[in-house]
């Protein structure tokens, strides 16, 4: 009588029974998203999904969410010692409102409680997608971080729920835009060899020996390689006063400012047609204009690319 009781209990449950302890195949948050807490921190991340009744709460550092790939095979691991999952269920329908607000509602109210346990794991694959719009050339990058528990235990303090695995789903925080539109078309240059286009805190900077703008009229065509090549940078914080022309060329920010990405173009080719300025005599060369344009650039970072066919840097001053 006892056996088919407890056989009955496990049916009711959904669940499988071991040794007394219920062993849930899934917690059901459906279609939801993951929503970040707007009290998350510069140095900690909470995260939420919400369905129905239900709310999942996971509370780790935020330098685990990197605008980087993880290496195939090699998600990003963190132990569930020292980290905060809770599972609860409420009386009524809830929002993350019920664990993201300062003061929290009235209603509704907790009915069930459980919190993760030492000794499981959680996972981070991070991949990265981005998209060039055909027209303007602004490229989106956005970042999808997968959240998996691995041989996770959560207990209410009277019972535990275990998973071997467990989705907790797909966080994707922003999206970065890398606009290459440049209001200031004029084109500067670093100390070494590299010239930039600037717009507050972005910048297109171009990497070519100095001989590539020569003092006479003609053509070049430039395969872009290893040494030969053009690097877009996008920061993000601190004042615009702070992107200054040494930020730009070092590329080495200072806090508060962070590099948030650097994609690089080694394939591809640049064309620089140089023509004489002659003053007002019309007859006096007084400085060289090299028109540079790309062709076929292709910008990688990791082991993702996007391609412009066609793009004009613009018009660079020599004397």
């Amino acid at each position: 009588m006892k056996k088919i009781f407890g056989a009955f209990v496990c049916l009711f449950l959904l669940n499988g029974c071991d040794d007394g302890d219920i062993v849930v195949e899934t917690f059901d948050f459906g279609s939801s998203s993951i929503q970040k807490c707007s009290n998350s921190t510069d140095t900690q991340t909470i995260l939420t999904r919400t369905n129905k009744n239900q709310l999942m709460l996971i509370n780790v550092a935020a330098s685990n969410f990197k605008n980087q790939e993880t290496v195939a095979g090699t998600p990003i691991t963190i132990t569930t010692t020292g980290s905060e999952i809770i599972y609860r269920s409420y009386s009524d329908d809830v929002t993350s409102a019920a664990v993201c607000s300062t003061i929290p509602p009235v209603s509704p109210v907790v009915a069930e409680e459980y919190r993760v346990l030492p000794g499981g794991t959680i996972e981070i694959v991070t991949t990265m997608l981005p998209n060039v719009n055909a027209s303007s050339l602004a490229t989106s990058v956005s970042y999808n971080h997968q959240i998996k528990f691995k041989n996770v235990q959560f207990s209410n303090g009277a019972s535990t729920i275990s998973f071997q695995e467990y989705l907790f789903g797909t966080y994707t925080p922003t999206t970065n835009t890398l606009s290459f539109s440049f209001t200031d078309p004029t084109i500067k240059n670093c100390t070494d060899n590299k010239i930039f286009l600037q717009s507050s805190n972005q910048a297109l900077l171009l990497d070519l020996p100095a001989a590539s703008y020569p003092s006479e009229a003609g053509t070049q065509t430039i395969t872009l390689d290893g040494t030969n090549r053009a690097i877009y940078r996008l920061y993000t914080g601190g004042a615009a006063a702070d992107y200054t022309t040494d930020l730009i060329c070092s590329g080495t920010p200072a806090t508060p400012i962070v590099l948030s990405e650097e994609w690089i173009a080694n394939e591809g080719t640049v064309t620089i047609v140089t023509t004489a300025i002659f003053g007002v005599d019309n007859t006096t060369i007084i400085g060289y204009k090299h028109n540079i344009k790309f062709t076929n650039i292709r910008y990688k970072k990791g082991s993702q690319s996007f391609l412009h066919p066609e793009y004009t840097f613009g018009d660079y001053r020599t004397n």
